[in-house]
């Protein structure tokens, strides 16, 4: 069965992108060439705008310009980014906004990451909301001035209850995290940052858990769901001081082609003592589909021995990452996004990761840039 089963208006030109090499045929070592934050608390434009921060998600549109998604509370905006200095000091900064519409007039904008269609519209991913009523989460297409189109259907195992005990669906704030089109636009993919409620219980210090990706494929000019598949998530890493919240999840995907896929976890363990010690874990992973069970007809993975996850490839762990500035070294900040960047001066390719400062002013939104070996 689905449910929110809108689907956008008009057919989307899905025809592959041409012209743009922004798509390495493989992704084997990283190796960082540029780092650039922006202060906290500011805004866009400059004094006069609404305040700038909480960039969760990256996508390159089809003309290669980087973009990012707020999840502003007060409405979600897609921010388009110019890259100055890939040579040498590397510079970010916004120069265009587009503000998104409420899906409906009870909707709470909580947009995690995005995809740009060849038309010029947009697909936005929503993790959704655990206070009553509860929305689940979502993938949403807006135009090009950010009007709502309609929303992709979704399988009724994804949607909580409403109100009242919940025993299924995806948890509060944890839904849809991430979204990626593979380069020939005939696959969506999007997952949960960590398990269903009823599949298993979140990450823990001493056990991962199990997430959830989910295949759309095109159809009729849109997208409808497909296979289904685990992604298993590591445990927490044991902090040296008393935890109070922590967390361990999927944050973002991009394709590399159908099967091949880029996974960014970030786990966060918070200090009980509020001394500054918290900390963040950022790991990028290289998953295969291949030989993955398609779980889509399973409601639940409660003690399913059978499934066989998606294969996971260690590829990056930002603590390790040498060169790393002193003011994001050691504790590292909540890296949430990641695109393809533009070409290196030297042809190499490049993928970029972001950090949403959830608009407080501890914290900053810092873009990283990676040269792809």
């Amino acid at each position: 069965m689905l449910v929110a089963t809108v689907v956008a208006s008009g057919c989307l030109p899905l025809q592959p992108r041409r012209g743009l090499q922004t798509t390495p045929p493989a992704v084997n070592t990283l190796t960082l060439v540029g780092q650039f934050s922006i202060p906290p608390l500011g805004r866009y434009p400059d004094a006069i705008g609404l305040p700038f921060g909480g960039i969760s998600g990256l996508a390159t549109d089809p003309h290669g310009d980087l973009l990012g998604i707020s999840d502003a509370q007060r409405g979600g905006r897609i921010y388009r980014f110019i890259i100055d200095g890939l040579g040498g000091a590397l510079r970010v900064a916004p120069v265009d906004f587009i503000p998104l519409a409420n899906a409906s007039p009870e909707s709470v904008s909580d947009h995690e990451a995005l995809v740009a269609l060849p038309n010029g519209s947009y697909l936005v991913a929503s993790e959704g909301t655990g206070r009553e009523p509860r929305r689940p989460p979502a993938i949403d297409e807006f135009d090009r001035h950010g009007t709502h189109l309609g929303r992709l259907p979704l399988r009724d195992r994804y949607v909580p209850e409403p109100t009242g005990p919940v025993t299924r669906g995806a948890r509060g704030n944890a839904g849809f995290e991430s979204l990626t089109l593979s380069p020939d636009l005939a696959r969506l993919f999007t997952a949960t940052e960590t398990a269903l409620i009823q599949d298993a219980p979140p990450a823990t210090f001493d056990a991962g858990t199990r997430a959830r990706i989910l295949e759309y494929a095109v159809h009729a000019g849109s997208y409808r769901p497909a296979r289904e598949f685990v992604y298993n998530i590591e445990p927490i890493e044991k902090p040296a001081f008393k935890p109070a919240l922590f967390i361990n999840g999927l944050v973002e995907l991009l394709a590399l082609n159908r099967t091949t896929l880029l996974a960014l976890e970030r786990g966060y363990v918070e200090d009980e003592a509020k001394t500054g010690a918290s900390t963040n874990t950022i790991r990028l992973y290289r998953v295969s589909l291949a030989g993955a069970s398609d779980v889509s007809s399973m409601d639940s993975l409660k003690d399913r021995s059978d499934v066989v996850p998606v294969t996971k490839t260690l590829l990056l762990d930002l603590s390790r990452v040498p060169g790393l500035s002193p003011d994001l070294a050691p504790s590292l900040d909540n890296f949430e996004g990641m695109a393809l960047g533009p070409r290196l001066p030297d042809g190499r390719a490049s993928l970029v990761l972001v950090s949403d400062d959830n608009f407080r002013a501890s914290q900053r939104t810092w873009f990283l840039v990676f040269a792809i070996e």
